[in-house]
């Protein structure tokens, strides 16, 4: 018998909205694949108050986010962080996404009403929905979406040669996501049949990521080289009108919009989007914006540091009483350091094993990160029932106990026995923040007292500082990194060795091994064993130095409605159709 999923033709229930871009989250897999989704852990959440009444329709939604700059591109099919996504979310849809509403993060249809998984895990057969139309926009003027569509999409995510420009193919950071493809069917304009060459267990979390977005081959043909720049078109529930990087994007609803709610209502309610951006170290004229009413939500920072402080969070909560409500969780969006195997004397074991001891991640947190943070290994602990290690399991080991002296003492003795004591290392990361630069410059004192002597370098933005990293151009780094909802994200896809977004240049035959291990797990129970054994050795090996994952927080005012609980921070951008006001 084959496991089957589908939905009816409307839209159940309220879905999340959810805004702050730099990406997170926490489950397993999907239920309707060969694992099971798992309840994130450490997650907290205020109630939204209820709602009262039946959805309304209209009113323009005006939200402030952090953490925006430019990135040099709008392509979320190519880029593994997370603005291009917020751009794109609201504008189109996916085959299948995470249910923000279940408490779970399940896959859930979407363009698909339904699909079915062969009991050997080697067939996925997805059944489209019929009379989904494109936007009515030059140069797809609202032609329908078919099984055309759903190849393509696969196609350039992995950097097809038929599609994808060779020169261009490094930049699709995305393209070992679905190596495991063998084939793709389309019996129909509405059926499309993906054959595996193995069983691979993170394949419907691929389709589900927010970045496997339905674009039409004509708009991506239209643009300079095939790349998307400036513009997005989709099947979703608003039109992008407007957009100025750093600055905004304003979105109007699309009046051809193929869902409906319960009630048989289109969707979506809102008629207009509004998002502006602000520096994610500077919150002073956001919060004075959403005391004023000038705007509906606040998104702090996911990724990095937050950006609302304690004191933050108490002048708006103090002044805006039951006019507002703030939703706190455990995202799982983290920072770390990067560290490159490839380079002496990170080539040397020892010496990345130096770095992972001598860090005081605590520090760091109660310094940088204002408190709202929690530490973290190579898998955030909102992962836990995946395999992941808890934050009591992690204060017990080496690199995260307290006191320090233990492992600063054994950093000492590793630096020595490699030959570096008093060596001087350059460190990159980017300079576009203040507490960025306060991060960088404690990492240098903290590596200090193990005999490892940093020169700090920053570069003027994110854009330069992640042109350095592809172009291998650092021993050191620092930066955030957006959160997946499936460890296979840091396991497979970071430090494998055919691993598009490996950074760190690493390779080790024994980490590969179980890093396709963990892939190509059947069961749930075999699935979290190799995971475990991929965190133990990460520790042993140290390619990268986690340090702290960061909660997601997002201030509403009280007649927004139609939130989910956020994990994964970006995914709300998939569900601005179901959001609605009670004010006009």
């Amino acid at each position: 018998m084959f496991q089957t999923c589908s939905e009816p033709g409307r839209t159940k229930g309220k879905a999340a909205l959810v805004w702050a871009y730099l990406a997170a989250s926490a489950l397993l897999l999907a239920a309707c694949g060969p694992s099971a989704t798992q309840t994130p852990s450490g997650t907290q959440s205020e109630q939204p108050p209820q709602a009262q009444g039946q959805p309304q329709r209209g009113g323009a939604f005006r939200v402030m986010v952090s953490g925006y700059v430019s990135y040099g591109t709008v392509d979320a099919h190519r880029a593994s962080f997370s603005p291009p996504v917020g751009f794109a979310g609201q504008s189109v849809n996916q085959i299948v996404k995470r249910n923000l509403n279940s408490g779970k993060y399940d896959i859930i249809p979407d363009l698909a009403e339904s699909w079915q998984v062969s009991p050997d895990g080697l067939t996925y057969t997805f059944k489209l929905h019929k009379g989904v139309k494109f936007q009515n926009v030059p140069p797809v003027n609202g032609r329908e979406f078919t099984s055309d569509d759903v190849e393509y999409m696969i196609k350039r995510i992995s950097a097809d040669p038929s599609i994808v420009l060779d020169k261009w193919k490094d930049l699709f950071t995305r393209r070992s996501d679905f190596t495991s493809v063998a084939s793709i069917e389309k019996p129909d304009k509405y059926t499309v049949v993906v054959r595996m060459k193995q069983p691979d267990a993170v394949f419907m979390h691929n389709m589900a990521t927010i970045g496997t977005i339905i674009v039409p081959k004509e708009m991506i043909d239209e643009n300079p080289d095939r790349l998307i720049q400036d513009k997005i078109i989709g099947t979703g529930p608003f039109i992008c009108k407007e957009y100025v990087p750093d600055v905004r994007q304003y979105c109007d609803r699309n009046p051809d919009y193929w869902k409906k709610d319960e009630n048989g209502t289109q969707l979506p309610y809102l008629d207009r989007l509004e998002k502006n951006f602000y520096s994610g170290g500077d919150t002073s004229g956001a919060i004075a914006a959403f005391l004023a009413g000038q705007i509906e939500a606040l998104a702090g920072q996911g990724g990095g540091p937050p950006s609302l402080t304690d004191a933050d969070i108490t002048t708006i909560t103090k002044q805006m009483g039951d006019k507002a409500y703030l939703i706190t969780s455990s995202g799982g969006n983290f920072g770390h350091i990067r560290i490159n195997a490839k380079r002496p004397p990170f080539d040397n074991v020892k010496m990345r094993r130096a770095v992972y001891l001598a860090i005081d991640r605590q520090q760091i947190i109660d310094s940088t990160n204002r408190g709202g943070a929690e530490i973290s290994a190579l898998i955030p602990p909102a992962l836990a029932g995946g395999g992941a290690q808890s934050v009591d399991d992690l204060l017990k080991l080496p690199g995260y106990r307290q006191p320090k002296d233990q492992d600063i003492a054994e950093a000492k003795r590793l630096v020595k026995e490699a030959g570096y004591d008093g060596a001087t290392i350059d460190m990159n990361t980017s300079g576009s923040t203040a507490v960025i630069a306060d991060l960088a410059a404690l990492i240098k004192e903290q590596l200090g007292k193990a005999g490892i002597n940093v020169n700090v370098k920053l570069t003027a933005n994110y854009q330069d500082h992640l042109n350095e990293m592809l172009a291998d151009k650092f021993n050191l780094t620092y930066t955030g990194h957006g959160a997946s909802p499936d460890p296979d994200e840091y396991i497979y896809k970071h430090f494998a060795t055919k691993g598009a977004r490996n950074y760190y240049k690493f390779s080790d035959p024994k980490w590969d091994q179980l890093a396709e291990k963990q892939r190509a797990a059947v069961t749930d129970e075999e699935r979290k064993k190799a995971v475990q054994e991929a965190v133990a050795y990460h520790a042993e090996v140290a390619p990268s130095v986690p340090l702290s994952a960061t909660y997601n927080q997002f201030f509403y005012r009280s007649y927004t409605h139609g939130f989910g609980k956020p994990v994964q921070n970006v995914d709300g951008s998939a569900y601005f159709d179901v959001y609605w006001m009670d004010k006009r």
